[in-house]
């Protein structure tokens, strides 16, 4: 090792930081050290001799000293100052590492340069190279340094980062992965918990993992780092090319120089090495385009996106500096700023059409934009079509911005009163929180309120003058004299008012087409012929106004040569019995379920969500409907589309990819949950990032002042995060993709705001507005809470799988532990389980009696059918509806149960004949089997036998009674709650989101601004207090207990 005695003389980092004394001291001496402790020369020595006899074997059948093969290639992914490699020699081996220390490179090149090595060693960390083919790896990796990189190899060990998916690990697990990646035999150091965990998974894990390789592992003494300052339990690890069926002998080693069985490794092809520096500049020039001395600059356009075309390379450069000014990482407003993709310049924002078009004057920064070019030496030629393009644009624009007609309840605006309303403010709070510096109103400050415009109001203090909408004057003040009554008002007129002409030419098409003669309720034609002008919209009719004819109506009117109607696979037959009604000329329609029927789409197609995005051919598994339906259709109209709001999803990406020019998806719960639900289904109706939706999902967030800088650019969803949602905490992944963990509030921050981005692209109608009331008579359903009590052994059964959960969720809080969501998502299911149907065969612990619940649905219905009225029976659970059905028959009552297990087709033709046109009392039907458009006029009464988590779910399933052609004069809807149960913590839930809906999209007043929302940790410690107040026990004692008490309920079962 003679070449490398300078290098000794090297310290780590590690060996001259004084230890730490505390937990503050061990992070401050981590910054300072960052995990570098050199390989001490005994450790390295006995790691060398581990796989010396199979480098020794190599080199002598192969003659590398003798220049007949390619050297031994060894590579240390986190080298330091060498000391893994100073017993190689520059005959047989090729050395490469990479390591953060630049002085330690430095000095390792050098001594390898001297001693006559072939080498490859680059300063950077190990995140940053994707090394492969090597024939040796041994490493001492840095311990427990969190690494966050976009070039990290996306291992097993890597998890969601600040660089999204795959972009965080922790150091010495990914140095592990990387090194077994790239080399066929391996010798580790690594911390003993990364041992143990190795040493397991290489018994446990599947025969493919690269665990499975381990061929022994040796115990360092605990002394062995002793001279780098450091005293840590370390393993050596030894791994073979080959997977290994055997579990490797694990030893312990005391003296680091005595003999240890060394186990013999396999032989295998070798290849050149690679060690890919991903990080390495190998860019070339930007500008590739011949100088030529002609000025001209082509302007034209490729979409929304101005394109620049060069005759001269100079001329190319001198305009594109003066475009793009500089580089946007310069002008970061801080550290944690997140850019959206593709936004590299400051002033970029200029070729982009629709941040024009965003201007007061869009021609004019359109034109001072192409004055830029020629200041900067080019001459533009602007392109006649990009000219027409732009003026277009600009027209539609208007009508695009333009919010559709909106009627909403007011509350306070009515008659009844006189003079304004007046206010004591609940305390002392600032004017406008949004200003600095802005005037107190104290508590008990009297103020007089005079509405201006929408549910706005004015008012006055200290000679200045605000406004405030209606629900922020409810949160800050108490009204001290009576409103006046509510009263339905127009809030926007909506575009056939603005636009008459236009609107007159619409309706006539619609005449001259016969559409009038089906869609003849007066909201539906004033509604059609608005989405005619704007070209584009979301029909958000609420439940059982009419939304099957819209979407024939729209296919018919605006939907071009061919149109697609896109509907769940189980309200095909629903849209078909539309279609009979209407009899609409078969010639014109067809029902896609065939690939042959792609080869001559009609006016209108229709085709199910699941066959759009499934394959064409088994054999061809990539190319589905979807892609065949490509830019061949005018329109898509997806029904129930509140699934566009989840982005990611198979069915989302199928209703994109068709890339229709006009787009009308119809739901009447455009978002079902959070406030966000909505904004995939704006960008898909409105537009991605455009001047009329400016709230971009991949991309930017469309603000006017991006034309002048792009500085503060910010992604869409970050925009929408920001400005209307409430979170007390979300993980990377969630900030990045909306997808992980998180804790949200389902309330709307900025209510005014949120209304004002759904205006233009939301077509809302409600059952009780004028207009629609004058046309259709839908009966208010009445609402009945039904509280019922526990059984006593149901709740012993209860509480043993609750306490279960709330002692292993409380341990992990007050342990500071972040609990994992997929773990805790299961075992509220264990508990809803427990609550609703404890005989699920998947239930944590079994229980065969019918709970209180189960016979009071079971009675219940009985109850319903003796009046004879006919009931639905709503549940989560397609046992517990066989369940009832079994219950029911022995009281000799029929029941038609659906629930998924059955197929669509088979479940929709039995429901069909047996309740809708038979005679069975009794329907038992899963949330969702049911089709969310399917109408039900005969059902009588909706009993939710157990509660949802979604507002969306329960809200349609009460919806499909609720029918302009029901056959009773009065539906009912009972709640079945068991009281001290999960089910209170779900109504809360269930609450909270349908008040945001409501308040959001039909303008009423929030009802829960002021209430506490009580987080799931709150819940579930209140939860455990409940528990042991219920039984009359301390918590402490609660376990033992019940635990007992199950016990003795056991023994008279059995008995």
């Amino acid at each position: 090792m003679s070449w490398a005695n300078g290098l000794l003389g090297i310290r780590s980092k590690g060996s001259t930081t004084t230890k730490a004394g505390s937990l503050a001291g061990l992070h401050e001496a981590r910054q300072v050290h960052q995990s570098q402790f050199f390989t001490t020369v005994a450790l390295s020595r006995f790691c060398w001799r581990l796989v010396e006899p199979m480098m020794n074997r190599i080199a002598e059948e192969e003659g590398i000293a003798e220049g007949k093969a390619r050297k031994l290639s060894v590579l240390d992914n986190s080298v330091g100052s060498g000391r893994l490699l100073h017993w190689a020699t520059p005959e047989i081996h090729s050395l490469y590492g990479v390591d953060v220390d630049e002085g330690c490179i430095a000095a390792l090149g050098e001594a390898a340069s001297k001693a006559g090595f072939t080498y490859e060693f680059i300063h950077t960390g190990m995140e940053s190279i994707r090394p492969k083919d090597f024939d040796f790896c041994l490493i001492n990796p840095p311990f427990s340094i969190n690494l966050q990189s976009p070039f990290l190899a996306p291992y097993p060990c890597t998890s969601y980062g600040a660089f999204g998916p795959s972009t965080s690990a922790r150091s010495d697990e990914y140095a592990l992965y990387q090194a077994l990646n790239a080399a066929k035999w391996v010798v580790a150091v690594l911390p003993s918990t990364l041992a143990d965990e190795v040493y397991l998974k290489s018994v446990d894990a599947h025969f493919q993992h690269p665990f499975r390789r381990l061929r022994a592992m040796y115990d360092m003494p605990l002394d062995v780092f002793r001279e780098e300052n450091a005293t840590v339990r370390v393993t050596v690890a030894l791994f073979d090319l080959e997977f290994q069926a055997d579990t490797a002998p694990r030893q312990r080693v005391t003296d680091l120089s005595a003999e240890v069985e060394v186990p013999s490794l396999a032989g295998g092809v070798r290849r050149e090495p690679r060690l890919k520096h991903l990080e390495s500049d190998k860019s070339g020039p930007a500008i590739t385009t011949p100088v030529s001395g002609d000025p001209a600059v082509r302007v034209c356009h490729d979409g929304r996106w101005v394109k620049l075309k060069f005759q001269c390379g100079l001329t190319e450069a001198m305009v594109l500096n003066a475009i793009y000014r500089d580089r946007i990482a310069a002008h970061r407003p801080h550290d944690e700023h997140r850019y959206p993709s593709g936004v590299k310049y400051v002033g970029q924002g200029a070729l982009d059409l629709q941040i024009h078009l965003a201007q007061p004057d869009p021609m004019r920064s359109f034109w001072d934009f192409i004055a830029v070019i020629g200041r900067a030496g080019g001459t533009p030629i602007v392109e006649a079509g990009l000219l027409r393009y732009l003026r277009r644009q600009i027209k539609a624009n208007a009508r695009q911005m333009t919010p559709f007609r909106h009627t909403v309840l007011m509350p306070g605006t009515g008659s009844g009163t006189e003079g304004p309303m007046q206010g004591t403010a609940k305390k002392d709070h600032l004017v406008d929180p949004t200003k600095w510096g802005s005037a107190v109103i104290k508590a008990g400050t009297t103020v007089s309120f005079v509405e201006v415009e929408h549910g706005r109001h004015r008012f006055e203090h200290l000679g200045k003058q605000y406004v405030l909408p209606y629900e922020d004057i409810l949160a800050r003040f108490d009204m001290i004299r009576k409103e006046a009554e509510s009263e339905w008002k127009v809030v926007y007129p909506g575009l056939a008012v603005q636009n008459p002409q236009l609107a007159e030419i619409w309706r006539a098409r619609i005449r001259a087409l016969g559409i009038d003669a089906w869609l003849n309720r007066g909201y539906q034609l004033d509604d059609l012929v608005e989405l005619a002008i704007k070209r584009g919209g979301v029909v958000a009719w609420a439940m059982a106004l009419g939304k099957a004819r819209a979407a024939l109506a729209v296919a018919l009117l605006l939907g071009g040569k061919h149109s697609l109607v896109v509907l769940k696979a189980a309200l095909v037959d629903e849209m078909l019995i539309e279609i009979r009604k209407i009899c609409l000329d078969g010639e014109l329609w067809q029902v896609i379920e065939t690939p042959t029927q792609l080869q001559s789409l009609r006016r209108i197609n229709i085709i199910s969500v699941d066959r759009l995005k499934a394959p064409v051919a088994p054999e061809h598994p990539r190319m589905t409907y979807a892609k065949k339906l490509r830019r061949r259709v005018g329109t898509i109209i997806p029904d129930e589309a509140h699934f566009l709001g989840n982005i990611d999803t198979d069915q989302t990406s199928a209703v994109w990819q068709v890339s229709a020019k006009r787009r009308f998806p119809l739901t009447g719960t455009p978002a079902g949950n959070y406030p966000r639900d909505c904004h995939g289904l704006l960008a898909f109706a409105g537009g991605d990032g455009t001047a009329a939706q400016p709230y971009g999902y991949r991309r930017y967030y469309l603000d006017p002042s991006l034309r002048h800088s792009m500085a503060l650019a910010e992604r869409g969803i970050d925009r929408v995060l920001n400005t209307f949602c409430e979170f007390v905490w979300v993980t990377r992944e969630f900030e990045d993709e909306l997808r992980g963990a998180k804790r949200e509030v389902p309330r709307i921050a900025n209510l005014a705001e949120y209304r004002k981005m759904l205006a233009p692209w939301i077509k809302r109608r409600v059952v009780k507005e004028p207009d629609v009331a004058s046309c259709v008579s839908i009966p208010d359903p009445t609402h009945e809470t039904h509280l019922i009590e526990f059984d006593t052994d149901h709740l012993l059964h209860y509480l043993v799988v609750s306490e279960d959960f709330s002692k292993w969720y409380l341990e992990g809080l007050d342990e500071g532990k972040r609990n994992n969501l997929v773990t805790i998502l299961a075992r509220i299911k264990a508990v809803e389980i427990a609550n609703n149907f404890p005989q699920h065969p998947k239930a944590t612990k079994g229980y065969a009696p019918l709970t209180s619940k189960q016979r009071f649905c079971i009675d219940k219905l009985e109850e319903l059918v003796d009046l004879r009225r006919r009931p639905i029976m709503f549940t989560g659970y397609p046992g517990n509806a066989e369940l009832v059905a079994r219950h029911l028959a022995k009281r000799h009552i029929d029941s038609v149960v659906i629930h998924g297990g059955k197929a669509i087709k088979r479940r929709n033709a039995e429901f069909e004949a047996r309740f809708r046109k038979g005679a069975v009392p009794v329907a038992l039907v899963t949330y969702g089997s049911i089709g969310e458009g399917t109408n039900i006029p005969q059902c009588s009464d909706v009993l939710l036998a157990d509660k949802s988590w979604s507002a969306r779910k329960e809200s349609q399933a009460i919806a499909r009674a609720l029918r302009d052609e029901n056959e009773w004069d009065e539906v009912k809807v009972h709640h079945a709650l068991t009281e001290h149960s999960i089910d209170s913590y779900m109504q809360q839930v269930v609450s909270y989101k349908a008040d945001s809906f409501n308040a959001g999209f039909d303008w009423g007043t929030p009802t829960t601004f002021d209430q506490e929302f009580l987080h799931m940790d709150v819940i579930f410690r209140r939860f455990c207090s409940d528990l042991s107040k219920l039984v009359g026990v301390h918590a402490l004692d609660l376990r033992k207990y019940l635990e007992k008490e199950v016990s003795h309920a056991q023994q008279r079962i059995a008995a």
